[in-house]
């Protein structure tokens, strides 16, 4: 049994050097098997409206949006955010988003990844002061899209906001052959 640990130790050390110091990171790429809960805060750091035509009672806007994430994901998002606001019959916003994460996971090598992301704003209480609206969505990663320390990802999770200045989200992530499009 003592020879089994000390052969794990060297193999531990070993691929420790070989992967220049950094250990790999539990769940990470190539790994399967383990899944990764994330949770943190999300917040819009800039945005830029692209148009905001009406349609009858529907107002639509297309906008970038720049997001910065702490927490288990550290980074940032660019998006692009398709909306779609009622405000005389649902009382809701409905934002559909396309966009590309880069940053971290629990410390892992930087990487990138793509997502889709369906938000629903609750406006029943508006007229509102801008940006101060309920919130909660889902997030989701393009299977296939993961690249460099987040090579191999799939998952995603929820996030809500009581206010619209800012989210906390709880995310959960699997790699390898966990994911569908690795295999």
């Amino acid at each position: 049994m003592r020879l089994r640990n000390a052969f794990a130790m060297v193999a531990i050390a070993l691929t420790t050097l070989a992967l220049g110091g950094h250990a790999p990171a539990l769940g990470g790429p190539g790994s399967g098997g383990a899944e990764i809960t994330a949770t943190g805060f999300q917040i819009a750091t800039a945005s830029t409206t692209i148009a905001q035509p009406t349609l009858g009672d529907l107002s639509l806007t297309l906008r970038y949006v720049v997001i910065a994430f702490t927490g288990s994901l550290e980074g940032t998002t660019v998006n692009q955010q398709s909306i779609v606001r009622d405000d005389v019959v649902e009382k809701k916003s409905f934002i559909t988003v396309t966009g590309t994460f880069f940053g971290t996971l629990n410390g892992s090598e930087p990487g990138s990844f793509s997502f889709i992301v369906h938000n629903v704003v609750d406006r029943s209480g508006c007229p509102c002061p801008p940006a101060v609206t309920p919130s909660q969505g889902k997030f989701v990663v393009v299977e296939g899209t993961g690249s460099g320390g987040l090579e191999g990802i799939c998952g995603g999770g929820t996030f809500a906001s009581p206010t619209g200045l800012g989210s906390t989200y709880e995310h959960t992530y699997r790699f390898g052959k966990d994911c569908k499009a690795n295999n």
